[in-house]
């Protein structure tokens, strides 16, 4: 069990994970102007981050990554999407990820649910890192 195996659920499965992560966003409380978008602007937007994961994970600070979500940050922000609703949505994200591992089971041993914790904490990472730099897109000067 490593990494990749996470990569590759993310990435093999971007679009029942973006569907999930669309389902779960709507009963959300509070996510009304996010939720105004397009469905289908939403839905490729958080695949495009579930097929980016592995790009992330290899190399951290990669532009791609960055860019993507410095975006979208000025993105929600030109749409006038308050700042904790795209917080919350990039969190949701992350749980849907972890919940679709889980229910792969992946770690169907001791060794592999160690191994997953140190997974998860790299999961964690990409998926706070995205915080960031939504965030920065979203306070920069237009």
């Amino acid at each position: 069990m490593d990494i990749n195996a996470i990569v590759a659920i993310a990435e093999t499965h971007a679009e029942p994970l973006a569907r999930k992560w669309l389902e779960r966003l709507r009963r959300e409380e509070g996510m009304e102007k996010y939720l105004l978008r397009p469905e289908e602007e939403l839905l490729q937007h958080v695949r495009a981050a579930y097929e980016e994961i592995g790009t992330y994970l290899d190399q951290p600070r990669h532009m791609v990554i960055v860019e993507h979500f410095r975006n979208t940050g000025r993105r929600r922000r030109a749409e006038g999407v308050p700042l904790p609703q795209v917080v919350r949505a990039v969190q949701i994200a992350r749980i849907v990820l972890w919940q679709y591992v889980i229910e792969e089971g992946i770690f169907d041993s001791t060794a592999n649910l160690y191994q997953g914790l140190n997974l998860y904490r790299q999961v964690v990472n990409f998926f706070d890192a995205a915080v960031l730099f939504a965030v920065q897109g979203y306070t920069e000067e237009p």
